[in-house]
């Protein structure tokens, strides 16, 4: 039977970049598997894992036996990729466990602190969806739930225990910067210096996604195709950012318990100590 990771995410931590990489890995170095059942245009299987519904219905359950069926006799590893994971309810991640009972399953997640992690959520959601939440203190009230690392790993602990678990920080003084080099070392393959660069989702400056919304005001259309053209791009104008040092700090005030939670639990001392930081 296979080892097969689950990488749940979260968003904004790199997960392009590694669905992207784990894909050309897989094609051309063959030392991994990444099914390319389930995989759409940006490579994540959320095909596999639909974020709708409490519960996959019959299709997906099929489908994910099947898949299980023909790793029966993989001896790499093998990685499944979707933001979509990390919202799982209980009730999914059990079906999941099930499908694929009799394979060795490991799950990782990458976490970011909270408040850079707003900052960057609310531009990738401009440049996704010009338009929608243009005020950053209503997508704060609407989004910031779901930045509760603890919450999201709740339902995995609940059915997998914490010892299938592995948590990473994304921070570049734990990562550096390239996060697919860290979880090609977690699933213990080896260096691939020739592999391509793995920035696949730039974000918008702060100036840049202040023109997205300016545009996004007469036109969605101009405004995606503007975000297509200033993604990753420096541009002239007010680059501060969208939340102040107040917001910041509330909202690591607000997570500061369940942090320390999920540090103790699956952190070590120097990722604690930066996720916790003051």
């Amino acid at each position: 039977m296979a080892r097969i990771w689950l990488h749940i995410g979260h968003g904004k931590t790199g997960t392009s970049s590694i669905q992207w990489a784990m894909a050309d890995r897989s094609r051309l170095r063959r030392d991994v598997i990444y099914p390319v059942r389930g995989r759409g245009d940006q490579m994540a299987h959320h095909g596999l894992f639909p974020l709708k519904e409490a519960a996959y219905g019959p299709e997906i359950i099929q489908v994910l036996r099947q898949l299980s069926q023909r790793l029966a006799s993989v001896n790499i590893p093998v990685l499944l990729s979707s933001e979509h994971l990390c919202h799982a309810s209980e009730r999914k991640v059990t079906q999941i466990a099930r499908a694929f009972a009799g394979h060795e399953l490991r799950v990782v997640y990458y976490i970011r602190r909270q408040d850079d992690l707003l900052e960057s959520s609310f531009r990738q959601r401009q440049s996704a969806q010009p338009g929608a939440f243009p005020d950053p203190n209503l997508f704060l009230e609407r989004f910031s739930k779901g930045f509760d690392f603890e919450s999201r790993l709740q339902p995995w602990r609940a059915v997998f225990g914490d010892e299938a678990i592995t948590v990473r920080l994304y921070h570049p003084e734990v990562v550096g910067s390239d996060v697919v080099g860290d979880i090609e070392r977690l699933l213990g393959l080896p260096d691939w210096p020739d592999r391509a660069p793995a920035q696949r989702n730039p974000s918008l400056t702060a100036a840049g996604t202040r023109k997205v919304m300016q545009a996004a005001t007469a036109s969605p259309d101009e405004a995606r195709r503007l975000a297509r053209e200033l993604r990753g791009v420096d541009t002239d104008g007010d680059n501060s950012p969208f939340y102040d040092e107040s917001n910041r700090r509330m909202l690591m005030e607000r997570y500061h318990l369940s942090n320390r939670r999920v540090a103790e639990q699956f952190l070590d001392e120097e990722s604690a100590a930066l996720l916790l930081k003051a």
